[in-house]
């Protein structure tokens, strides 16, 4: 009995071009896209947990409290990731500039 791996769709690349030559600023063009766009995503999610939330207190328009309650989790979540790209992002900058010239 053989066991087939999992296949589905492959996570985007953080970095898809080499940072070699002229690919330099592509690259950290690609990560300040990418990371405006995790922004964006974001306040969306935040915005519709609470909205989500919302209705579910008021009990119309068939929400209910389990669906706020995971989306609000699903938000949570995905701001303390955002949160912990910037505190490393800081940590690195930093590092780099208390580096002797």
């Amino acid at each position: 009995m053989s066991i087939s791996p999992i296949t589905g769709p492959t996570p985007p690349s953080l970095f898809p071009t080499a940072v070699t030559g002229t690919g330099k600023q592509d690259v950290w063009e690609d990560f300040s896209v990418t990371l405006a766009r995790q922004l964006q995503e974001s306040d969306r999610m935040q915005k519709e947990a609470k909205e989500m939330a919302q209705k579910a207190l008021l009990g119309n328009a068939g929400v209910s409290i389990h669906e706020a309650q995971i989306a609000g989790a699903k938000a949570e979540l995905n701001l303390r990731l955002l949160m912990q790209v910037r505190n490393k992002a800081l940590e690195v900058y930093r590092e780099i500039m208390s580096m002797p010239a």
